[in-house]
This record gives C-alpha cells, structure tokens and sequence, in this order.
C-alpha cells in the first residue's frame, strides 16, 4: 500500500514537471511568435533562434543581427572571457558575455540588459547594437504581437543632417529643437505619435545640434508628433511639453518636417500648457477687518507683484511682473508665469481708497510676512504652480 502511494506520487510529480516544460515551451514559443523584427522593410527570419524580450529588452542571435547589419563577426573565448564582436566602416561593437559593459570603438558604454547564451545560441540586445551603428529602431504593438522595425543607412550620425534646409522625405519625420535664441536642445524627447494604432509610437532623441530622425515604419498610417525636454533648476526639475511649428497630423508616405521652440520667457504658444506656470492666490479675509457689516474683501482688487531672483530658468534676468489676477481652470491669480524664482508682493487696492500692504505665506504655511520669496512646484509632469494666501493686516 505504501510502495502504492509512493508510486502516485511520483507520477503526479513528473507528471506536473511535464506539464510545466510543455507549458513554458508553449509560452516562450508564442511570444517569440508574436515577436517580428523588420529590417528597412524586410521580415528578418532567424534560423538559429528566435528573438526573445528580457527585462523590457529585445536580445536576438548575434551573427545575424550583426551581418545584417553590415558587420564582420568575431567570436572569441579567453581565458572563460566570452566575447562576440563586430566591425565595419571604422566602427567595431565588442560585447561581452554576461556583462553589463560594452565597448564602442574602444570606449565602455552600459547595458540595460547583457549578451548571453540562451540555449546554446549566443543572443545580442537588437536596440543597442542597432543604434550604436547608426540606425532607427521602432518597437510597436500591433494588437496581435510586437513590431521592431530597423530603419536607417547605417550612418554613424544616425542618418541625421544639420541642415535647416532639408527636403521632406516619404516615411520619415525630422526637424530640431531649439530655444527661443535658436540655440540647439539636446536629449529632448520626440514623439511620433501613431494615429491608427493604440500604443505604437516612434520615439527619438535629439543629438547635440537639437536634429532628430524618425522613419516611421508603418506606411498606411497619418501620425502627430510632439516633443518634450526637462531642464534642472534650482535643485529641482521641471518638464515642458512643446508643439510644433505645424502641428497637422500628416500621412506616412507623404513624411514631414516639424521643429520645435522652447519659449521660456515669451508668448506662450497656443495650447501649450507647461511652457510657463501660474501663481494662483487665495483671500482668507471671509470678513472685512474694518468692519463685519462690511463686504469682505474682494479678490479682484488685489495687485500682484512678481520680482524674480536671479536667472530664470532659461538663463535669461526675467523681468518684474505686476497684475491683476484672472480666472483660469486652475483658479484665480497671474497666468503664463516664465518659470523662474520670485519675491512676491500684494497689495489690496479698492478704488478710491488707500493702497494696503497684504500679508502672504505659501498655501497651509505657517507665517505670515510682508513678502515671500518662492520657486514654482511641479504638480505633476508639466503642470507648474506657486500657491499663496492673503489676508489684511
């Protein structure tokens, strides 16, 4: 009876270790299924193995990734240091087994995710080594799998060309992004935003001369495209969110140029609602100090003053800044503030009757004083704000 019930449970045993095999087999082949790499438009076929994704990275088999891409492949085992390496054109990749540095030309450079041999094929991450040799890659979901698209010449810039004068090219957008000074932006973020499809977008970063490149991949598609930077200041940092010169959607095969202007301390442009901030006020007096038969304060009466503290945060001296608050979606106060730190000031101003110096704290601050000196906070990625409270003396 025992010999019995051991035997059971052995069965059960291998049975499930088999079913966990199958199941995970069944798995892995699905998603490498699902998984297709396009190079300039072809289907690349991996004969050795399939692509698979680690850690949020696409790793594919290094000897046809790299002939692909116009390399001569080296492989070398030393001393039980691995290494798959590829050269062309004055550019050689060397990556080495299980580590998270690679060489590019002779300088180190990180990896999100290392070479590795998976069974038994040695895989290589597609991202890196495609745009460490100049090319564009585009990871889309097209609703029944993922789409890597590889699109380029190969050239070390990245296909990019410093020219204001470019022509526009069929699947492609391109442009810069500069500061009102017309100084480049480098490391903005540019977005391409695919218009059929949910969750698709192209994404590019912009080089030291503020140029960005992205083919689009998909062909029978219309596409937006927006850009985004972060700047630091004073020990904080705050993003901007830019529109284009031409914000019109535009059809693949017709491609496109848009350029992007951070405007910092000018006309916020149309609709661009994190170029500049707000500094919203709140009166505390719900009774008239002079007298409680007397209506209370009114808001509309309050003059705000604005002395910024040193540079904005584009580098320029800013300037003094005096008003009435307005309404906005957001509350009452100054609208479309450059970003910068400021002293403030109030003063209560009925008509006909003496100005009043106000008191002024940050919102749910303690003190009150007879001016305050502040930066904007971030509420939320591109939304800006400097909240106060006034009352009368």
């Amino acid at each position: 009876m025992k010999k019995f019930s051991a035997f059971k449970i052995l069965s059960v045993f291998f049975f499930g270790i088999a079913l966990f095999i199958v199941m995970t087999w069944q798995s892995v082949f699905a998603a490498s299924n699902a998984l297709k790499v396009y190079f300039n438009g072809d289907l690349l076929k991996f004969e050795d193995a399939h692509p698979v994704i680690r850690d949020g990275n696409t790793l594919v088999p290094f000897r046809q990734l790299f002939e692909t891409l116009g390399f001569q492949v080296n492989w070398s085992d030393k001393g039980g240091v691995r290494k798959a390496t590829g050269a062309k054109d004055g550019l050689e990749i060397e990556l080495t087994l299980d580590s998270l540095k690679a060489m590019v030309n002779g300088e180190a450079v990180d990896l999100e995710v290392p070479a590795q041999i998976l069974n038994g094929k040695t895989m290589v991450p597609l991202r890196f080594v495609s745009e460490n040799s100049g090319y564009e890659v585009m990871f889309a979901d097209s609703g029944s799998g993922f789409v890597i698209n590889i699109e380029g010449n190969g050239a070390n810039d990245g296909g990019m060309q410093n020219s204001s004068n470019e022509m526009i090219e069929s699947g492609i957008v391109k442009g810069r992004v500069s500061d009102a000074q017309g100084n480049p932006i480098k490391g903005a973020e540019v977005v391409a935003d695919n218009q059929l499809l949910y969750n698709s977008n192209a994404i590019a970063v912009t080089d030291a001369d503020g140029y960005y490149r992205i083919p689009l991949g998909m062909r029978a598609t219309t596409w937006l495209v927006s850009a985004r930077i972060t700047r630091p200041y004073n020990g904080e940092s705050y993003t901007f969110n830019l529109i284009s010169d031409n914000d019109k959607p535009f059809a693949s095969d017709d491609g496109a140029i848009r350029n992007f202007t951070w405007n910092a301390s000018g006309t916020k442009p149309e609709g661009c609602y994190s170029c500049q901030g707000k500094v919203l006020f709140y009166m505390m007096d719900l009774i008239n100090p002079k007298g409680s038969t007397l209506p209370p304060p009114n808001r509309e009466d309050v003059e705000i003053t604005l002395i910024p503290e040193g540079t904005i945060i584009d580098g320029s001296p800013g300037q003094v800044i005096t008003g009435n608050g307005t309404n906005s979606p957001d509350g009452f106060g100054i609208q479309d503030v450059p970003l910068g730190r400021y002293t403030i000031t109030a003063r209560f101003m009925p008509e006909g009757e003496e100005p009043v110096q106000m008191m002024i704290r940050k919102v749910r601050e303690d003190k009150y004083s007879d001016s305050l000196t502040t930066d904007f906070t971030s509420i939320t990625s591109g939304i800006n704000r400097i909240e106060i409270e006034l009352k009368l003396p």
